[in-house]
């Protein structure tokens, strides 16, 4: 990525980034946690170790490489001897390239390509793995769990009668219909063995410890990473049968014969009926270490330091369609815009993106995408991009990821600089944005934010500034 020429933008990028840099992974979990030779200490928590023999540490998630080697670090830092440390986490490819002193005995499996978050066979292999840590667990061991954003396409055991390709079919088609991450989650919940609680039915050491990085506004433990720990609320096939129903009418009818099948018979409830008893509960912990909201108080930190007066907002719930969220964050921009007071917009949360058939479909993510529709909200609005001696605007919208849909772009942004080489190139940006195409319009336009993987993810971050260039 250039540098942008316009220092409204690089303004903009700086508090994005430093919303990203507040909830990095190693960083968050290391700052949290404190081991005395006897009482593990994680966020306001604590847990009596003695006699433990082993920590059995398992996870899945683009972040889960950086908690883990946040923890090493963590360790590292005490005089005391720490149990044997020994496990398996799934990662995508170049997140293990951390440098940390990580145990040998830990596996840290690069399971899937970068940019392609669906599982594949290696994740279902690393799956195996991480269930077997967990069920070879004895009382005199605690089980240490890592999520974060993507746990669910890396950590994958499909149910009797569902297959890994219909699986990967079945989340391709959701998205492109339109389910948000609750959605989507709802439905693999069903069709899995390891995710709505099944890694915890397989535990029977002293603790389960589980540490979250929230990538599901809102922060439901159930729905992050499909929540494998999470024991209630159980599945649900009629909920799962409902959502199909409403995004996918009279497709995939082999996983609705299943989840019919799971429905009728009632064998997720059945499998779930007897609840641990209260002297056994308290071995199951679950911690949120950082979410999208402390990506987003970081960035207005940044902002208040540069100079800047803000508003900011983390969403607790989806916020529906891009192009809908578009039309309204640009009226707030404007209303910006008019005011005397604020000048500085930050947002968090996630939008969905409704795609086109597979064969006008371009390339592009959500962030990619937001930032097209804002540049056409803006042009339909004034007939072209505020600039000029009295008013310079500059929005940026990235996942805090690094990764934004299929590519290489953590998202993108716009300001007088891109408009101006969209009107050069003679662009049409409704004819991008028809086709998701977005991605191919700021490459040309350059105005893409590439920064390559974060270690991180707490769903999108977005920057708005406005004032005299």
């Amino acid at each position: 990525m250039n540098p942008p020429t316009n220092k409204l933008t690089r303004d903009a990028i700086a508090i994005w980034q430093s919303g990203v840099d507040a909830v990095r992974a190693d960083r968050v979990i290391e700052q949290q946690t404190t081991w005395d030779g006897r009482w593990l200490t994680i966020a306001d928590q604590q847990w009596d170790l003695k006699g433990i023999h082993r920590l059995i540490v398992v996870g899945a998630g683009k972040a889960t490489a950086g908690l883990l080697c946040g923890l090493v670090n963590a360790f590292g830092k005490s005089a005391y001897p720490v149990p044997r440390m020994q496990g398996w986490i799934n990662v995508p490819q170049g997140a293990a390239s951390l440098s940390a002193p990580i145990p040998d005995s830990i596996t840290v499996c690069e399971a899937r390509p970068q940019g392609k978050n669906e599982p594949t066979e290696l994740v279902v292999l690393g799956t195996q793995h991480i269930m077997d840590a967990v069920r070879n667990a004895t009382s005199h061991d605690c089980v240490l769990v890592l999520l974060s954003g993507g746990g669910s396409a890396l950590l994958c055991a499909p149910a009797p009668g569902v297959t890994l390709a219909d699986k990967v079919l079945l989340t391709k088609d959701l998205s492109a219909s339109g389910a948000n991450i609750e959605e989507l989650n709802a439905v693999r919940r069903c069709l899995s063995v390891v995710k709505g609680g099944g890694l915890a039915r397989l535990c029977k050491a002293k603790y389960m410890i589980t540490c979250v990085l929230s990538d599901v506004l809102g922060d439901p433990l159930e729905f992050i990473a499909s929540g494998p720990t999470i024991l209630d609320p159980i599945p649900d096939p009629a909920q799962a049968i409902a959502i199909l129903h409403r995004y996918l009418p009279n497709r995939h009818a082999n996983t609705l014969s299943v989840l019919n099948k799971e429905s009728n018979h009632n064998a997720i409830r059945n499998r779930n009926q007897s609840k641990f008893d209260p002297s056994t509960e308290e071995r199951f912990s679950h911690l949120i270490l950082a979410n999208n909201a402390t990506a987003v108080d970081a960035a207005g930190q940044k902002a208040v330091e540069l100079g800047y007066r803000y508003w900011m907002q983390s969403q607790r719930e989806s916020e529906g369609d891009v192009v809908a969220f578009a039309k309204a964050f640009s009226r707030q921009i404007q209303t910006t815009r008019d005011s005397s007071g604020i000048d500085c917009l930050i947002s968090g949360g996630e939008p969905t993106v409704c795609l086109p058939p597979e064969a006008t479909r371009g390339i592009g993510g959500r962030n990619q995408q937001l930032a097209l529709e804002i540049l056409r909200q803006f042009i339909a609005i004034h007939g072209c991009w505020p600039s000029g001696p009295s008013c310079e605007l500059a929005f940026v919208s990235g996942g805090t990821d690094g990764e934004d849909g299929p590519t290489d772009a953590a998202g993108a942004y716009v300001d007088a600089n891109v408009f101006t080489r969209m009107h050069e190139l003679g662009l049409d940006p409704s004819a991008f944005a028809q086709r998701c195409d977005a991605y191919a319009f700021f490459q040309q336009c350059g105005g893409l934010l590439i920064t390559g993987p974060t270690h991180t993810n707490v769903c999108d971050l977005r920057v708005a500034l406005v004032g005299p260039e």
